[in-house]
This record gives structure tokens, C-alpha cells and sequence, in this order.
């Protein structure tokens, strides 16, 4: 059966307009979302300098661990202006057969390796959920320079 002639460009606005509604909604979704990240989701690396920092070969030792005993999680830096100041993990996961993601990162001290030029951070960390943890790692130097974001994954059973 075929509709009449006259009925088929209104059927084509009708479905017009529920895309722009579609996406209207989701465009108001996706900005009311954006604040919910936090800042710490939203910092961009900074370019390449003798002042910003570079890390790598985020490690943790066991990557397998039970709910409610520690790891020690390290990585290597080097940062030219030696004013290394604090971390940020922003974790994601598997937990329950559910994907998750973490709207804060956890902040990790490193006032302690101030001063530094280059070394490895060494740092224990402990989990009370079980889960399969797939972590990102990003530094900040007292002058708000970000580094480079590294990623590494941590099993608590």
C-alpha cells in the first residue's frame, strides 16, 4: 500500500523534528554531564617543555592483590624545573559486572620528591572493593604544568 502523495512530505517533517529533539536532548545530557567529571578529568597535557614533566611505566607490584591489602604502585619522572607536587588517579573499572568510571580522581602527595630532577615515585595504595582497575596517572608541578597521562590496570579479588 502506498500512502498518498500529499501526506508524505508531512511524515518527513514529523521525523525531522524528533531528530532535533533527539539531539537537542542529548546535547543538554552531554553539558550537564560535563561539570559531574570534575576539573581533574578535564586537564589537558601540557606542551612539551623544559618545565613540564614526563612520566612512564606505571607499575604495581602485585597487580593482583585481596580486598583490603596494599600494592605499591611507582612510576619513573623527569621534570627540568624539579617543583614535582602532587598526582591524580583517575580510575575506571570492572566491579559487580558493571563498567564503571570514577567522577574524582584521588590525589597522590608527592611533595616529598621535590627537588628532583629525575627518580622513581613509590607509593602504597589500598582497595576495599574487589574489581579489575584500569587506572590513569597524570602529575602536576607547583606551576599547574600537567604531564603526560599513563595507564596501567590493578586486580583486587
Amino acid at each position: 500500500m502506498h500512502r498518498p502523495v500529499s501526506r508524505l512530505p508531512e511524515r518527513i517533517i514529523m521525523i525531522l523534528r524528533e531528530v532535533r529533539n533527539v539531539r537537542a536532548c542529548v546535547l543538554i545530557l552531554l553539558l550537564g554531564l560535563l561539570p559531574a567529571c570534575g576539573p581533574s578529568a578535564l586537564r589537558l597535557e601540557t606542551a612539551p617543555g623544559a618545565s613540564v614533566p614526563r612520566i612512564a611505566n606505571l607499575r604495581f607490584d602485585p597487580d593482583v592483590i585481596k580486598v583490603g591489602e596494599t600494592t605499591q604502585m611507582s612510576f619513573y619522572f623527569e621534570i627540568g624545573s624539579a617543583d614535582l607536587q602532587e598526582g591524580f588517579l583517575l580510575e575506571r573499572g570492572i566491579s559487580q559486572f558493571q563498567l564503571y568510571q570514577s567522577l574524582q580522581s584521588m590525589p597522590v602527595d608527592l611533595r616529598g620528591y621535590d627537588g628532583q630532577v629525575a627518580g622513581t615515585v613509590e607509593v602504597p595504595l589500598r582497595w576495599s572493593s574487589e574489581g579489575v582497575r584500569l587506572l590513569e596517572l597524570y602529575v602536576v608541578t607547583k606551576r599547574g604544568n600537567n604531564s603526560n597521562r599513563i595507564r596501567g590496570t590493578l586486580t583486587v579479588r
